[in-house]
């Protein structure tokens, strides 16, 4: 009687201590998912560069407005000329001197009228402001995307290292009192070689998902730019939170409403349909080339040159419009017409090819928003009841009124269903970013107008 109380005390007692201390071998860190993604947002590259088509976009606004400006010019020049000189009206005579010559000028140029072109070019150019303030938001959005996938695939990675060892800590706790009931001969041996086994598959599961998350990590330093001198610890995602609800800002809006509001709100929508107008613009500059131009102009001459007799000095000014008109390039303003035309009528098909995406990933975004819920919900109560009947299971194998293969099949149901309600809750939060994202109704898109 004494042998058997002996081994009971030691069937429970390692258990509880296991599971604690194999816990603790978990990654913890405080890193949320608003701050991933406000760290990418500063340090990315890809924002570097969109924020300098901004200013390159906003320069070129700038060499448009120049045009309604009137362009001055001066001019100067310091010269030793040798002439030569035959008079007309005296063929017999011929005049050969070296001489001094100074001349300078300044003329004002002041652009009338180009057939509009000017203020179509204007416009192209502000619509090309226009285009590259969208293509900056949207560089933020999909830097977003990639953030908040990494940043949870990390957290569903740490989840599936607290099942792996949880699973390993219940087989090493049974390997444990397996073998003691093999000492006294109570159990055959392989009972002790199965949870073995099990063991050190939950240590296999175990490493595969700790390469997962440390992967995750890499990519997340990698969008974070993460300085090469600085550890991969920083970037622990905070443990999930599973017993606040998630705050969704889609929740008041009907998928009609969000989908209009994706198309009118998404910046790559918006940067296409900007292109759309310059590209317009553009092709009525080039119509502008078959109209005259007309400018006023104004200006004065100085001459004066030394080292002869007499010595001679003129100033000239003068003040007038100067026209032009083309009326023949060998059909190149047509040409440049046609090309236009055709980049207008390519930009409107992307325009429209863009939209019908939008749409479709908006209407797939809120399918998996609405699986998701739904897979997440039946995927806890499984959970749950799966945990139920393990522990059930787990007493009536301790009083051996189960077998071990029965035990064997709960242990595998609890660790599948405890990874699928983890994955059901990751993916879940994942989609309502996404869907977020791909409505253009995310809270750092929306305050960064």
């Amino acid at each position: 009687m004494q042998r058997i109380l002996t081994v009971l005390m030691l069937l429970f007692l390692p258990c509880a201590v296991t599971a604690e201390e194999t816990l603790q071998e978990l990654p913890t860190g405080t890193l949320s998912l608003a701050g991933a993604q406000q760290l990418a947002l500063d340090n990315n590259p890809s924002m570097q560069k969109a924020l300098a088509s901004v200013r390159a976009a906003e320069a070129r606004l700038g060499q448009a407005y120049s045009a309604w400006w009137p362009s001055i010019t001066a001019t100067g020049g310091y010269y030793r000329n040798h002439a030569d000189i035959q008079p007309d009206w005296q063929p017999d005579i011929s005049v050969v001197k070296n001489l001094n010559e100074f001349n300078a000028g300044l003329e004002a140029n002041w652009l009338l009228f180009d057939g509009f072109a000017r203020k179509a070019r204007t416009l192209a150019a502000r619509r090309g402001v226009d285009q590259a303030r969208h293509l900056e938001h949207n560089a933020k959005r999909l830097l977003l995307q990639s953030v908040s996938t990494a940043y949870y695939q990390a957290q569903l990675a740490r989840e599936q290292m607290r099942i792996a060892l949880q699973n390993m800590s219940f087989n090493r706790s049974l390997e444990h009192n397996a073998s003691i009931r093999y000492r006294v001969g109570s159990a055959p041996k392989s009972e002790m070689l199965n949870f073995s086994a099990r063991a050190l598959q939950a240590e296999s599961d175990l490493i595969d998902a700790k390469k997962s998350f440390r992967i995750a990590l890499t990519v997340l330093g990698e969008l974070t730019a993460l300085p090469s001198t600085a550890s991969l610890d920083t970037l622990y995602p905070e443990p999930v939170d599973t017993t606040s609800a998630f705050l969704a800002e889609h929740e008041t809006l009907s998928p009609d409403e969000q989908l209009r509001h994706a198309l009118r709100e998404r910046p790559d929508l918006l940067a296409l349909q900007a292109a759309v107008d310059a590209a317009r613009q553009q092709k009525n500059a080039a119509m502008g080339a078959w109209a005259p131009t007309i400018a006023a102009v104004a200006g004065v001459d100085y001459l004066k040159q030394s080292d002869i007799t007499p010595e001679q000095e003129e100033v000239t000014a003068y003040a007038g419009i100067a026209a032009e008109w083309k009326l023949f390039t060998g059909g190149k303003r047509s040409a440049e017409f046609q090309e236009k035309k055709a980049d207008l009528l390519a930009l409107q098909a992307d325009r429209e090819q863009k939209e019908l995406a939008v749409r479709s990933a908006v209407r797939q975004a809120l399918l998996d928003v609405e699986a998701a819920g739904e897979n997440l919900e039946r995927r806890q109560k499984s959970h749950e009841l799966t945990r139920r009947i393990r522990d059930d299971v787990q007493k009536l194998y301790t009083t051996g009124a189960a077998n071990i293969t029965r035990l064997n099949e709960a242990q595998t149901d609890l660790v599948r269903a405890a990874g699928l309600a983890a994955a059901g809750l990751i993916e879940y939060r994942l989609a309502e970013e996404q869907l977020l994202l791909e409505t253009g109704m995310h809270k750092r898109l929306q305050t960064s107008r």
